[in-house]
């Protein structure tokens, strides 16, 4: 592995995971469109977010023992072409049925880049550099989220929704070409042994009653959680409800996420003044500040979108701050086989957004508190979890990452 791949690829596989997550953020602002061309209710617009989460979060653990015994590059090239083909038949999808196979077909190919891209990073640097990557892949990829909306609106001008699938069709294959070339293969046959299923049972089950991993992953989630409930609710809000434009909502989606792009950048700054459970605890509770205003708000002053998206901006901050040295302490609370635990993490990662998702499904009522209440009860959660996983010391396993 030279030193010039080891640099390119962390940057390729964000090209590539901004490319899958845009197949999300980028045709929120076109679901009133994709309502009236395929007559779908809200609630089956909306669906089609909690079915790509539900396609996520099916598949990671299978391939964690593939990329275990076929390796990371091929695992994730050969998911990447699943992915292209999936978002190209969304873009051709007739109908309801059609669209809602074809996104978890999408979402299904996700967990090849989640785990054989990931376990990759984690192999590949020491913990404080890991962190640093995480971040600084963290504030890339959250231009999705916050530039997606933006992007599909100004494509709204000029295509409909099927020339946005159409579009992320087109960028995920020039992903999955650069990474082609330049991803490594950290895990070499030499290291890749023969399945042996009751091992593997008994790892995983090691890992699942694994008290620190389980608390901190959850801390994790309800945040995540919280954002999705945001993310799948937040257009319909705007556009619907407040009666915004798309490109408004865009631009809206674009200054929240501004603020986590920002608290990533100062991730690698803060970490070297604080250790990484005060970093955790500061991110929590400036998210906890921001969930409080969101509440106050929401009850408060229900009509005033401003001082919610404010709320929401300062939420967004504090959880950039946690999320990159939550994902590595995770990863560090087990000694089981990287692909494993990277595998089982994606799966628990997204089942907190397809929670995420449903809430939003079923509680969402085009009022700012339906939101407002679940975000904060997810923050709140968070911080009891964090506080109670404190009180677990393992030993760090950096030394066998």
């Amino acid at each position: 592995m030279t030193h010039k791949k080891s640099i390119l690829f962390p940057l390729l596989l964000v090209l590539y995971e901004i490319a899958t997550y845009l197949s999300n953020d980028m045709y929120l602002p076109a679901l009133p469109d994709m309502m009236k061309d395929l007559s779908l209710t809200p609630q089956v617009a909306q669906s089609t977010l909690t079915t790509w989460f539900v396609g996520t979060a099916i598949l990671p653990l299978l391939m964690g023992i593939l990329s275990d015994q076929y390796g990371r590059r091929s695992v994730l090239l050969i998911g990447g072409v699943f992915y292209i083909l999936a978002t190209i038949m969304c873009a051709l999808a007739t109908n309801s049925s059609s669209l809602l196979i074809f996104r978890f077909i999408q979402g299904a190919s996700i967990p090849s880049m989640m785990v054989a891209g990931y376990a990759c990073v984690h192999e590949l640097y020491d913990q404080k550099e890991a962190i640093r990557i995480l971040a600084l892949m963290s504030s890339i990829t959250i231009l999705a989220p916050a530039l997606g909306p933006l992007l599909g609106s100004i494509l709204l001008f000029f295509t409909s929704w099927r020339g946005i699938f159409w579009f992320i069709a087109i960028l995920s294959t020039l992903a999955i070409a650069a990474l082609f070339k330049w991803m490594p293969e950290t895990y070499s046959p030499e290291k890749r042994v023969p399945l042996d299923l009751v091992t593997l049972f008994k790892q995983y089950g090691r890992i699942l009653i694994n008290p620190r991993f389980m608390l901190l992953l959850c801390v994790l989630g309800f945040i995540f959680a919280g954002f999705i409930v945001w993310i799948a609710a937040g257009s319909l809000l705007v556009i619907q409800n407040f009666k915004y434009s798309p490109f408004a909502f865009g631009i809206i989606q674009a200054l929240i996420f501004a603020t986590y792009i920002y608290g990533n950048h100062q991730v690698k700054y803060l970490l070297e003044w604080m250790n990484i459970n005060k970093l955790i605890w500061l991110g929590l509770a400036i998210t906890l500040l921001g969930g409080m205003l969101i509440l106050m708000f929401a009850m408060f002053s229900p009509n005033n979108l401003i001082l919610f998206l404010i709320a929401m901006a300062i939420y967004s901050l504090g959880s950039a701050l946690c999320f990159a040295p939550l994902n590595r302490m995770i990863i560090e609370a087990s000694d089981e086989p990287m692909s494993l635990r990277v595998g089982l993490f994606t799966v628990l990662w997204t089942a907190f957004g397809v929670l995420g998702s449903l809430i939003a499904s079923f509680y969402f009522d085009g009022t700012i508190r339906s939101i407002a209440y679940p975000i904060t009860d997810t923050i709140i959660i968070s911080c009891l979890l964090m506080a109670v996983a404190g009180k677990i010391n393992t030993k760090p396993t950096v030394d066998k990452l």
